[in-house]
């Protein structure tokens, strides 16, 4: 699918706000107790989404399941 350079702009702003929630719950007291309660394709996910650059780098099932992933482990972190 391709998308104009606005939905790219979007794609990778919706990125980048879910890293920012992400190292805000690395830095919460509880992440070694949310992490360490993750099934192995809630890890996965966490860790795609982290190390992306752009929203290219993340395949379109993992897009699917991240808004889940980050805001489940994060309410856990708190």
């Amino acid at each position: 699918m391709t998308y104009t350079e606005q939905e790219e702009k979007e794609l990778n702003q919706k990125l980048k706000r879910w890293q920012k929630r992400q190292l805000t719950a690395v830095r919460q007291n509880n992440i070694d107790r949310a992490y360490a309660s993750m099934t192995d394709i809630d890890r996965s996910v966490w860790e795609r989404i982290a190390s992306a650059e752009t929203y290219k780098d993340v395949n379109w099932l993992i897009w699917q399941q991240a808004e889940r992933v980050i805001s489940k482990y994060c309410n856990l972190a708190r």
